[in-house]
């Protein structure tokens, strides 16, 4: 099997793609997959194969694969099983080195699908044909904006690669992630894996120059030991993030009729991946987060977490996370205290966390994230409540501004002129108030020249600066979620943001373990070479 000459880039980026079992019938495999092809901007020669239409789609339709006049660099199959092994002997003819079968009824529906799968695998292996599937939802490539896939999804381009052995549950994973600002260079739905393993995209994945990520949806592996032998040479230089699936008795039964893989004992294979120095993901919502986080974060040097918070309530629900995921509170030397102490109220906590107690400059808010980013007791940074979204701001508008005066034009219709006069009033005061004036008893209230650094623009511009310059994982936790919400409107921008603490705290303990592992491997490499020149550091 791991024998045929794998032609990989043809594979990502063909210059020609036959489909065979195209149709003009919308909700079918063969209308889907050219169509969404044709929605991602794919630029390459797309031909059609049904001998029942004259055109499909609007392309010419071929009876055949031998009546197409030009090289194929990628066949896919979406006609019923029994067929597709044939069709893999003519694309053997032409010189086909690449096929996705979408085509189900294999090795997932029993013993007899089975047998033809093996057959199906006899006849691809010794043409030299590799095959995505069968019962795979197809691929995706940002290079040749190829999004040969069976859903509408159309992928942010970025450098996560992702291998997925369920389609269905790869295409929804690239959806929230297109949510979260997660950006795919490539995705497999490996499906069956008739003639491959996932060990053979790991690997081209790992060489990809693309990809600087890796995440994994795993049922079974048909080869351990591989797999773990490439993974050790990669995770060294790219995160590798698995969910694992079939981890439970019952789960088991439900990989191996889904894709026909068999799952083994998951505690050894946890073992494993942790001695290969693979991140787990625990759910998939947690996979996407840690995708994200992977793919914009630098790795931290240690487990050391500076933590900021508009209110102590979210400080506290950090740190009770904290020892479950093996992370230390920084603490803050006395210097950063002092400094803390001349622009924060006199009840702040004087700890980490640091509880701003709802200090509204946001000029402070700044100068609390420069002096944890520069400290040099503290690895990484949480910011809590700072990072807002249009919703927030609209809501709150409404709460503070409208809905009071309503209230007044309503039901206090002889104090409203006196209200409009005290806003004014205090709105004076704001404007003539100096910006970021140190107050001991309060917040100093809002001051009306900051509008702009309130922005989340302005904020996760100040977030990125600091990473760049420190070299340490910012973690933001945004107020609210949705499509208005700031972890939406700031995808793309660089900066992970989660929806609560606890996940935040999930992803700096994942972080700081792949950070513990990349030095315990230098600590062994150093150990049998001689000095590097210089200091190197991942990402």
């Amino acid at each position: 099997m791991n024998n045929i000459e794998r032609d990989f880039d043809k594979l990502f980026n063909p210059r020609s793609v036959a489909v065979v079992g195209a149709s003009n019938t919308l909700g079918k495999w063969g209308f889907n997959m050219p169509m969404n092809m044709i929605g991602g901007g794919y630029r390459g020669e797309i031909h059609m194969v049904n001998p029942r239409e004259e055109r499909v789609l609007g392309f010419p339709a071929y009876s055949s694969l031998a009546d197409i006049d030009a090289e194929v660099d990628l066949l896919v199959v979406a006609i019923p099983a029994r067929g597709v092994t044939e069709v893999l002997a003519e694309a053997a003819a032409k010189g086909i080195r690449n096929a996705v079968v979408v085509s189900s009824n294999f090795g997932e529906v029993g013993e007899e699908g089975m047998r033809l799968e093996r057959h199906l695998a006899e006849v691809a292996s010794q043409a030299g044909i590799t095959i995505v599937g069968p019962n795979t939802m197809g691929i995706y490539s940002k290079t040749s904006n190829l999004c040969c896939l069976g859903a509408p999804v159309f992928p942010l381009k970025g450098g996560v690669g992702f291998i997925s052995q369920s389609g269905n549950l790869g295409v929804q994973l690239m959806t929230w992630g297109y949510r979260k600002g997660v950006g795919f260079s490539r995705f497999v739905g490996s499906g069956n894996a008739a003639n491959t393993d996932i060990s053979d995209w790991l690997e081209y994945l790992g060489d990809d120059p693309e990809t600087d990520t890796v995440i994994l949806y795993i049922e079974g592996i048909k080869d351990g030991r591989r797999f773990l032998e490439v993974a050790r040479r990669i995770t060294p230089h790219k995160p590798v993030i698995a969910l694992k699936a079939g981890k439970g008795r019952q789960g088991e039964r439900a990989v191996l009729s889904h894709s026909g893989s068999l799952a083994g004992p998951f505690e050894l294979f946890r073992g494993a991946m942790e001695q290969a120095g693979i991140v787990e993901a625990e759910t998939t919502e947690e996979l996407v987060d840690l995708a994200a986080a992977f793919s914009s974060l630098p790795v931290p040097r240690g487990a050391r977490v500076g933590v900021m918070t508009l209110g102590g309530g979210w400080g506290v629900a950090a740190a009770d996370s904290f020892d479950r995921e093996g992370l230390e509170l920084a603490v803050l030397p006395d210097e950063v205290i002092a400094e803390l102490d001349g622009f924060l109220p006199s009840f702040w906590s004087r700890r980490n966390p640091v509880d701003i107690v709802g200090n509204v400059q946001r000029r402070n808010h700044y100068r609390v994230l420069d002096l944890l980013a520069t400290c040099d007791e503290v690895d990484m940074l949480i910011t809590m409540g700072t990072l807002l979204g249009r919703d927030f701001w609209l809501e709150n508008l409404f709460k503070t501004a409208v809905r009071p005066f309503l209230g007044m034009l309503l039901h206090r219709t002889s104090m409203l002129p006196f209200f409009q006069l005290s806003l004014w009033k205090g709105f004076r005061d704001s404007l003539t108030r100096r910006g970021g004036e140190h107050n001991p008893e309060g917040s100093g209230g809002i001051n009306p020249t900051e509008a702009l650094k309130w922005t989340d623009s302005a904020l996760v511009r100040r977030l990125k600066q600091l990473m760049e310059q420190e070299r340490k994982p910012i973690i933001a936790v945004a107020v609210n979620e949705g499509e208005s919400s700031a972890s939406f409107r700031m995808r793309n921008s660089g900066v992970f943001t989660a929806t609560t603490p606890e996940r935040a705290v999930r992803v700096a303990g994942k972080l700081a373990r792949y950070s513990r592992f990349i030095s315990e491997r230098r600590s062994e490499d150093t150990a049998t070479l001689p000095p590097a020149s210089g200091p190197s550091f991942p990402r």
